[in-house]
């Protein structure tokens, strides 16, 4: 038990050797054991792993992570666990390329293609929004609506006590848009 709070203590005290040292003692593990089991290519499952070990420090820093059942690399690998699961759930409803894509050159004649482009430059503006939030609320939008995360799932990854507060929370976050918006 005093190992776990050691290294909480050590990651308190120097978060980036701690975190260099996860990363370069973690990570091949957890690319070797998503390939094997989740069947994800070593680059997608480099940047979940990456997502985690940021998840790992915000909840470090918050207050949220004061202790530990296991290592940090097994906490990783939890939240990494969820984080995998969002990803094939958004995989699987991404459509194959091909099925939406326009001829060559007919891009100019689909009356669509504006209204596509003004979409587009609303969705950016909406995500600068959303990043001008601030945590927790850029966390979870991102987990809901860019990872497809579900809410039990972000109340595991982010620490918080259930799925009602994570509801709650991005309810709120939500409301704070739509105030700011003219």
């Amino acid at each position: 038990m005093d190992e776990k709070r050691d290294e909480l203590a050590a990651f308190q005290q120097d978060p980036n050797r701690v975190s260099s040292g996860l990363y370069a003692g973690c990570r091949p593990k957890f690319i070797r054991w998503g390939q094997d089991n989740h069947r994800i290519g070593a680059h997608d499952l480099a940047d979940i792993f990456q997502n985690a070990l940021v998840i790992m420090v915000l909840n470090i820093e918050s207050g949220r992570l004061t202790s530990l059942s296991g290592t940090l690399c097994t906490y990783l690998f939890g939240v990494g666990k969820n984080l995998i699961h969002a990803f094939v759930r958004k995989q699987k409803r991404i459509d194959l390329p091909g099925n939406d894509e326009l001829p060559p050159g007919s891009d100019d004649e689909d009356p669509g293609a504006e209204a596509k482009m003004i979409e587009q430059q609303h969705n950016d503006g909406l995500w600068k929004d959303v990043d001008d939030l601030g945590e927790p609320c850029r966390s979870i939008l991102i987990l809901t609506y860019k990872e497809g995360m579900t809410s039990q799932e972000i109340a595991d990854v982010l620490g918080y006590a259930s799925a009602e507060v994570v509801r709650q929370l991005r309810k709120r976050c939500l409301d704070k848009i739509r105030k700011s918006k003219p």
